[in-house]
């Protein structure tokens, strides 16, 4: 590969919005790489976009009309693509002003076909995003993979969602771009086809940063991560390595343990048992319970803010079962079609 290689970088959008153009846009213009352009995918033509044209050379606007789904979008734009890699980045996401420049120097570094880096979490943000980002940051919460929300040891990973995420336009092309079966999800399964199929190698490195906000209701976050359950789940059932984790089941395995929790208090009561069989039967959620405080305390010393850390440890509950209930979905619609879970 060329040491300057042209990278393409591509955004799926609805429509231009507040993040496009006031975040996205212009930290591209700061970019101390300067062999690239930007390929952003709304449905439709906007007003601005003529201005945005002519205030930026490296930008291309292509309307996608009738196909919406962000995967297809992303297929569509490196079929328009002129680059020898290809940047996917979402539109609520901007890039630090050496995010290409340091992408290169680990393609150039590393024999690898992708790489990747940490989405953190921008400055002044809401009180939401930033309990959001509390619970992703800490181990209970993300269950290991942390460093997605921010900078930690290089590694190779062999699953990483397409929000910060690079690859050789002509291994993209080899694997036949993303499944659109699904949405969520198409990323991992192209990151099980390059490293499992393939043989690949995906490297995530730190330096590689973006900053990439966080839902900013409670109500849009839980729908993202059981939606985020419900595919991991019939990936598992459909044996993909890099969803086969045990990590994945936890969530699953602590509501059972809740509802095994509830039957034994009910039955120990009626029964009129020594409370022993139930205290010791509570042993793991005391455990639990320490790591909710573990957290809060944590959001509060990195936020000092009482909201955020009130907030965080009850977002983090109410993650795990919904998760875990849609994981369960997920894994038996999974089990049942390997090529349309959403009939």
């Amino acid at each position: 590969m060329h040491k300057t290689p042209f990278i393409s970088v591509i955004i799926p959008v609805l429509k231009m919005n507040y993040y496009v153009i006031f975040e996205n846009l212009p930290a591209f213009a700061k970019q101390t790489y300067s062999n690239f352009e930007v390929i952003v995918l709304p449905n439709t033509h906007d007003t601005y976009d003529i201005t945005l044209l002519k205030k930026y050379p490296w930008l291309r606007i292509i309307p996608t009309g009738s196909i919406t789904r962000p995967a297809l979008k992303r297929d569509m734009g490196v079929k328009e693509s002129k680059g020898d890699i290809i940047a996917f980045i979402d539109d609520d996401a901007y890039p630090k002003k050496d995010w290409l420049e340091q992408a290169v120097k680990i393609f150039n570094k590393h024999d690898v076909e992708a790489v990747c880096g940490p989405g953190s979490l921008p400055p002044n943000t809401g009180t939401w995003e930033r309990i959001f980002d509390e619970v992703f940051k800490s181990w209970l919460g993300s269950g290991g993979y942390s460093y997605r929300f921010m900078p930690a040891q290089e590694r190779t990973v062999d699953d990483y969602p397409s929000m910060n995420f690079l690859i050789k336009k002509e291994v993209f092309t080899r694997l036949g771009g993303f499944n659109n079966d699904y949405w969520p999800g198409e990323d991992s399964k192209l990151c099980n086809d390059l490293v499992y199929k393939e043989k690949g190698s995906i490297y995530y490195h730190p330096d590689v940063e973006i900053y990439h906000h966080r839902r900013t209701a409670l109500r849009s976050y839980l729908k993202q991560h059981g939606n985020y359950g419900y595919h991991r789940g019939a990936f598992f059932a459909h044996g993909d390595k890099n969803s086969r984790r045990p990590g994945y089941l936890i969530p699953t395995f602590f509501v059972c343990y809740l509802i095994a929790l509830i039957i034994a208090w009910i039955v120990s009561t009626a029964l009129k048992l020594p409370p022993v069989y139930v205290t010791i039967c509570s042993i793991p959620l005391v455990v639990y319970g320490v790591g909710l405080v573990k957290l809060l305390l944590d959001a509060f010393i990195n936020t000092w803010s009482l909201k955020v850390a009130l907030g965080a440890p009850v977002t983090l509950f109410f993650t795990h079962i919904v998760y875990g209930i849609m994981f369960v979905k997920g894994y038996l619609k999974g089990r049942a079609s390997h090529t349309n879970i959403y009939e």
